[in-house]
């Protein structure tokens, strides 16, 4: 492989409708990746009873910057609803119409999974945890009291990451995406990655936190800690949420 940017634009190009499995007759995969019987699930405060500060988008926008570092700080069970919803909600909508979430996803696919460390989140363990977001609920899938620790020497980041309330990972499931797209699938997933980090920026603003994104980590050590399977789920993007120092 020469040059494996211009080899994947080449092999993405659309319509390739050869790759489509839909078209094909294939059955859908999941929406979301099941969760074992035995698996404890925690149901989120409703996000829209939550009072969150009304922040302007030009503010939000304009005071981000790269925090860098961050002091030890906490948010609560309703802030960590508030940000699940924002970046990956589902809305109410009736019938067998798809029913949108609070980002763009091509064809409605969301390839998406959310896994995230909870650091200092008032009201759960310091573990592992995945976002549900068709029942907004979070599923546990491991908790370690070393996982911060762990997460901050994946991401190589450690003082920032071991200070951060929760930090989030952001797991492409290509599949779910090409399934209906075809090779095209593979750069929705990636720019879906964005879209998500972005909402997160915005959203934790409005609780008073910045976001560190990081795509540079350790992708065999990530892929460990969450017990990924490389094959079809991808670790793609780390988003760290807490507070500067001055703001605390």
């Amino acid at each position: 492989m020469k040059n494996p940017g211009i080899e994947f634009l080449e092999k993405t190009r659309y319509p390739d409708f050869s790759t489509v499995d839909l078209i094909l007759r294939v059955p859908e995969p999941p929406k979301e990746i099941p969760v074992p019987d035995a698996a404890q699930r925690i149901k989120l405060p409703n996000p829209k009873r939550i009072k969150i500060k009304d922040i302007p988008v030009r503010e939000a926008l304009e005071n981000w910057e790269l925090p860098g570092f961050f002091s030890r700080s906490s948010i609560t069970l309703k802030e960590l609803s508030f940000l699940l919803w924002c970046i990956q909600g589902v809305r109410k909508t009736e019938g067998d119409a798809p029913k949108p979430r609070n980002v763009p996803s091509s064809g409605f696919r969301y390839p998406i999974e959310t896994y995230f460390v909870a650091g200092e989140v008032e009201g759960l363990e310091t573990g592992l945890y995945r976002y549900l977001p068709l029942s907004h609920q979070i599923v546990v899938e491991r908790l370690d009291s070393d996982l911060p620790f762990a997460m901050g020497t994946a991401c190589m980041n450690f003082k920032l990451i071991t200070r951060a309330a929760v930090t989030f990972l952001f797991v492409g499931i290509p599949y779910r995406s090409t399934w209906a797209l075809g090779n095209r699938g593979y750069r929705s997933v990636l720019i879906e990655a964005g879209h998500i980090c972005q909402a997160l920026i915005m959203a934790s603003s409005c609780i008073g936190c910045d976001v560190q994104p990081i795509d540079l980590f350790h992708d065999e050590m990530m892929i460990h800690l969450t017990n990924l399977d490389p094959k079809s789920q991808w670790p793609l993007l780390v988003g760290a949420v807490g507070r500067r120092e001055r703001e605390l």
